[in-house]
């Protein structure tokens, strides 16, 4: 280890990025109850207003990043790796934009009725992104063991439900062409499924990617 890196250790980091991941997680809990609401909604007005609210927070995440990228580059000293800093807001980011992908079909491919494989995978996200934000907030303390301990269990948490996910996308996509549903209606109903498969599979990259950061501390 060099001088100038050993003495590195001792210099405060930065700790502005903390809040920022932390305005991250508030867009992604506040866009995945908007998404179980529009599951649940019938009225196609309110639906257009639910899905609304979603694009905004997923405009506020961008927001979000842009400030990221120009707090990293004004930054000397991150609070752990730059790329992993840089990776884990711009993995934040993804997980929103598959939210708002999720409201956009909704809207898109509205069919009469939502079975409860549907629903199911949409709370599944919304717990993901409830954990999600608990660990965020316990990220400004990860040099504690103890606080490193809570955040591996709740990134355990976001891998049993994209398990739990990854069952219900398997289960209805093998029902599906058992049903008298029209052409028409498969196609709506399989690209309800793959985007709510997609957004599970990107809240898991997120916790892959904090507990790769864990592993380096």
């Amino acid at each position: 280890m060099s001088l100038n890196s050993f003495f590195q250790q001792f210099v405060p980091k930065e700790k502005r990025f903390y809040p920022l991941y932390e305005k991250q997680a508030e867009y992604i809990a506040q866009g995945s109850k908007l998404l179980r609401q529009m599951l649940l909604e019938t009225d196609i007005e309110r639906l257009q207003s639910l899905k609304a609210e979603i694009k905004a927070c997923e405009k506020g995440g961008d927001n979000v990043l842009d400030e990221f990228h120009s707090t990293l580059f004004s930054t000397v000293l991150t609070p752990f790796q730059r790329e992993d800093v840089h990776e884990l807001a711009e993995l934040m980011d993804d997980f929103m934009d598959r939210i708002d992908d999720c409201g956009n079909i909704i809207v898109t491919r509205r069919f009469i009725e939502v079975d409860e494989g549907l629903t199911t995978m949409a709370e599944n996200i919304m717990f993901a992104a409830e954990s999600l934000s608990n660990i965020i907030n316990r990220l400004p303390h990860i040099s504690n063991p103890s606080k490193r301990r809570e955040i591996g269990r709740l990134c355990h948490e976001i891998k049993t439900l994209e398990h739990d996910n990854d069952e219900l996308y398997g289960n209805y996509i093998s029902k599906l062409f058992q049903q008298n549903y029209s052409l028409t209606e498969i196609i709506k109903r399989k690209d309800m499924v793959q985007v709510l498969e997609n957004a599970t599979n990107s809240v898991k990259y997120i916790s892959d990617k904090i507990r790769s950061i864990i592993s380096k501390l």
